[in-house]
């Protein structure tokens, strides 16, 4: 298998961790392996990585591509990070330090299994499930939900100023939407040509249908809190964010852990990706990187 994900912020989220050679250190995202790899190389052999992932084709990617390299000492767990507490608890150490890749891998949009993650595959369903075991497919919430409900989801969860209009649009024409093609081509067509950028304007629709079958910010709250409660003192968390939705739910709980004096921002400001970064890897533009480093 060929390796297509660049990990974003590599260097700088490796730097912000501080990695101990004996340490315990887990990885909420494993998508292709790129963050846990280099974590793993600075490892001794008494040191410990614990890599989750909820989608069975990543790890399954990684187990392959990095079979050589794979020692006992990394541990690589299918789950949702926000159950982080009951996974970590087996392993009887404390995490030194935490990192959550909130962003889909190229991988998971170039090839996704059918799952229909990017608006460019339009010949594939309107799924969008992370886990394959989760019942609800995002052509389920378009057919259950009604027309406001779908309105405010847009709007909610993809910040999409016309959500109002396709939301009528897809209830009107629902039978006809089984696609990402389809679906697509519909938000086309309502979204005002003034308004449609260089970007597909389908993208808020996508994002807000997959945070929603993939209970994503719920989840995040969750995986953050119990991520801060499990560390040692000292240890940290590195949050790397692609939408304000999630940056804002990550800045604000970092806020109000250091001013309620559990903990310390490494930097005030956000560490962002630099030029040559995001000219080599456009896709890591809107990346933004947040430490917390408990007391």
């Amino acid at each position: 298998m060929e390796k297509i994900h660049i990990p974003v912020l590599l260097n700088e989220t490796i730097t912000a961790l501080d990695i101990k050679p004996d340490g315990f250190y887990v990885d909420c995202t494993l998508g292709d392996g790129g963050h846990s790899f280099e974590i793993f190389k600075k490892l001794s052999s008494n040191g410990l990585l614990l890599s989750i992932d909820q989608d069975q084709h990543a790890i399954d990617f990684v187990k392959d591509f990095y079979k050589k390299e794979i020692k006992q000492n990394w541990k690589i767990q299918k789950s949702n990070f926000s159950k982080i507490e009951n996974i970590v608890s087996s392993y009887n150490r404390q995490p030194d330090g935490i990192v959550m890749d909130l962003g889909l891998s190229s991988r998971q949009l170039e090839e996704s299994h059918n799952r229909g993650f990017s608006y460019l595959e339009e010949d594939e369903p309107l799924d969008m499930r992370m886990n394959e075991e989760l019942g609800v497919k995002a052509k389920d919430l378009l057919v259950v939900l009604s027309e406001k409900e779908l309105s405010h989801l847009f709007y909610s969860y993809g910040e999409e100023k016309f959500s109002a209009k396709i939301a009528h649009a897809i209830k009107k024409e629902i039978t006809n939407i089984n696609t990402v093609g389809d679906l697509t081509r519909l938000v086309y067509r309502v979204v005002p040509a003034a308004h449609q950028s260089s970007k597909n304007p389908s993208r808020r629709v996508f994002q807000a249908l997959r945070i929603v079958v993939n209970d994503e910010l719920d989840s995040l709250r969750t995986g953050l809190d119990s991520s801060f409660k499990l560390l040692k003192p000292k240890g940290r968390i590195c949050v790397i964010s692609f939408h304000s939705l999630e940056d804002r739910i990550v800045k604000d709980y970092f806020n109000k852990i250091a001013d309620g004096g559990e903990g310390s921002l490494l930097n005030k400001n956000i560490i962002a990706p630099t030029d040559v970064e995001i000219e080599r890897n456009p896709r890591s533009a809107s990346a933004k990187l947040r430490v917390l480093i408990k007391n």
